[in-house]
């Protein structure tokens, strides 16, 4: 992982990844068949497995408010960026050039897509979710926010991350609960 930080994507060869890993380029190919597959096994490393997910879920639905389960949300949220943020630059890059990544990184998203669904439904369910604007056009509002591209955007635009949960917070109540709430 260190290599795909340092030289992104391109400018990773697998002789380096073999030389730092202490083996054979050849057995990197053995066990990993491609480049890709280094970099997706490095992310699916990082990324919330369904477990992880259905545990923030249950936790989130024992909250008292809406307000409570955003901000449990964004914390979330938070953790799982701080893990994968700086690989998902690498990520953009390598979707842009190589089929196989590019086709993992849309079924990330989908994936993404369909665990922030839950959100709406939680919020939904306990009667804490607006009700003026439709459920999946609030799914993807959700889905947009809280995507790493967003803070990748904020990253460069030299805003400090330790802002990006509140403004995160902020944004999605917004968004999602009911005006006024």
């Amino acid at each position: 992982m260190p290599h795909f930080l340092a030289r992104g994507y391109a400018g990773t060869t697998t002789k380096a990844i073999a030389e730092s890993a202490g083996v054979s380029e050849g057995t990197v190919f053995n066990y990993f068949g491609a480049k890709s597959a280094v970099l997706l096994e490095a992310l699916r490393q990082l990324v919330p497995s369904p477990d992880e997910v259905e545990r923030t879920r249950l936790a989130m639905d024992a909250l008292p408010d809406g307000e409570a389960v955003i901000t449990q949300f964004c914390r979330h949220d938070e953790a799982v960026a701080e893990r994968a943020l700086p690989l998902a630059r690498v990520f953009v890059e390598a979707a842009a050039s190589d089929a196989e990544v590019a086709s993992w990184w849309r079924d990330q998203e989908e994936f993404r897509h369909r665990a922030q669904r839950w959100l709406i439904e939680l919020l939904d369910s306990h009667g804490w979710l607006r009700t003026d604007v439709p459920k999946e056009v609030l799914a993807r509002r959700l889905w947009i926010t809280a995507s790493p591209e967003v803070r990748l955007k904020w990253e460069d635009a030299d805003l400090p991350m330790a802002d990006f949960r509140a403004w995160e917070e902020a944004v999605l109540q917004g968004l999602l609960l009911p005006p006024g709430a």
